[in-house]
């Protein structure tokens, strides 16, 4: 089994974990359209026995604002993975 990001609730309000949980959203929903999958696990949250699921439905969303995020930072090597991804959802 993949492992996934354990953050807390803090780093989640503080976006200190942006650039992780963008790079395991990318990562999850790839893998999801290769696994055929349903959702995929982004995160669990320290100490609370929760985990963050995206469903496939918010997988298009999920990708954009992952894409505007890379686009903003200049990582264009990433939003060209995420437009491939697109393509194949």
């Amino acid at each position: 089994m993949r492992k996934i990001p354990v953050i807390s609730f803090e780093d989640l309000e503080a976006k200190a974990k942006k650039p992780l949980m963008m790079k395991t959203l990318v990562r999850s929903i790839s893998e999801g359209i290769n696994d055929n999958l349903e959702s995929v696990n982004i995160a669990e949250i320290k100490h609370h026995d929760i985990i963050i699921n995206v469903p496939k439905s918010e997988w298009k969303p999920g990708l954009e604002k992952a894409l505007e995020y890379y686009v903003n930072t200049e990582e264009y090597e990433e939003c060209s993975k995420i437009k491939d991804i697109l393509n194949r959802l």
